[in-house]
């Protein structure tokens, strides 16, 4: 019964019918993870589904190297699925996924997502058009690093993160979760000490507060931000 109320709170399974939202609970569990789980992790059999349902952490999606440097490529967080690109392909796991701070679960196992993938076209549509923004976001992003400054692409990174996962703080936009300046380097490609030298510089003017011991970023002036966003250096 849990399940079933639970899948429906997942985005992409919203619109469709009974049925169909009867047999993804069938084939579904509700797992209670802490932080810094890992749910899977690069190679491994893609054998189930995940969607955030609950809590107040979020799953990172990249990769890392022996060397110790690391590529965040998603953040992600109620509501979304993930895991499905390793089911559709029938492939492993192309990067890890490991929880941020505490959160809620809807494991589906990979046949039954895949049963009702076959049956219920909305969960097709749904899931092409979920698939068309994240190619399209990852061809922004590739672009983006050829071609713009650290500054810039931090300044979309934010943005976005805002947009997605923001909540509303006296003075601004407060980004949901913790980001460490490391996180933000990984999410950039960058180094740490670029990441630190472009929110001192937001910090003095008042574009961004970043309280470096909790690791939460507040947007104090967006307009300002989608400046820096814009901005072409020569």
């Amino acid at each position: 019964m849990l399940a079933e109320m639970t899948v429906k709170t997942v985005a992409i399974f919203r619109n469709l019918p009974a049925g169909a939202l009867a047999e993804l609970a069938r084939g579904s569990m509700i797992l209670d993870c802490a932080d810094r789980t890992m749910i899977f992790q690069k190679g491994d059999a893609a054998d189930h589904v995940y969607a955030v349902v609950g809590g107040p952490g979020r799953v990172r999606i990249g990769s890392g190297d022996d060397s110790g440097k690391n590529l965040m490529v998603e953040v992600v967080g109620v509501g979304e699925l993930f895991g499905e690109l390793g089911i559709l392909n029938h492939g492993v796991r192309t990067a890890d996924a490991l929880t941020e701070g505490p959160l809620r679960l809807l494991r589906v196992s990979a046949p039954v997502f895949m049963q009702v993938l076959h049956t219920a076209p909305g969960l097709g549509a749904a899931l092409a058009q979920a698939l068309a923004a994240r190619l399209r976001r990852t061809y922004s992003l590739l672009e983006d690093a050829t071609f713009e400054s650290v500054e810039q692409r931090l300044a979309r990174q934010i943005l976005y993160l805002g947009d997605k996962h923001g909540r509303l703080v006296p003075g601004g936009v407060r980004l949901n979760g913790r980001y460490r300046q490391g996180d933000l380097a990984d999410l950039l490609g960058v180094t740490t000490r670029s990441v630190i030298t472009v929110l001192n510089g937001w910090r003095q003017i008042g574009i961004v507060e970043y309280d470096t011991s909790s690791g939460h970023i507040t947007v104090l002036d967006r307009a300002k931000l989608l400046v820096a966003a814009r901005r072409r250096f020569a």
